[in-house]
């Protein structure tokens, strides 16, 4: 189901401040399996922490992404691991994330055990 866009800055302004990320608000959801084997540019990232989900404390990053204006996509272990890197990167070159120009590919893989996890891969 696709978010509403807020017309009342009221609302906005607490969406923003009550929502699991600034990125999630005024966004639509992608789903990582959507984006496998595509290239994307990273716009920008956040970390959502110590968030209650299904009774377990847990932290996970947010992703938006050049190609796909107006949507996000929550990050598995891998782009979580990744996401407080990515900032810092850009905070000690004074840039902004999209000025950074990184681009990804996500790929589906297997393990021995037949799991699948999505791994990261830098071009």
């Amino acid at each position: 189901m696709a978010n509403e866009v807020i017309k009342n800055k009221f609302s906005a302004m607490l969406a923003e401040k009550h929502s699991l990320s600034r990125l999630c608000v005024n966004r639509e959801k992608l789903e990582t399996s959507d984006l496998i084997g595509e290239v994307l540019t990273i716009e920008d990232c956040d970390i959502a922490r110590d968030v209650m989900i299904d009774g377990e404390i847990t932290t996970f990053s947010i992703y938006t992404f050049k190609e796909y204006p107006g949507r996000f996509l929550y990050g598995g272990t891998k782009l979580t691991a990744i996401a407080p890197d990515l900032i810092q990167i850009a905070s000690d070159a004074g840039k902004r994330i999209d000025q950074l120009e990184v681009q990804i590919v996500l790929k589906s893989v297997k393990t021995k055990g037949n799991n699948s996890f999505t791994d990261v891969q830098f071009i």
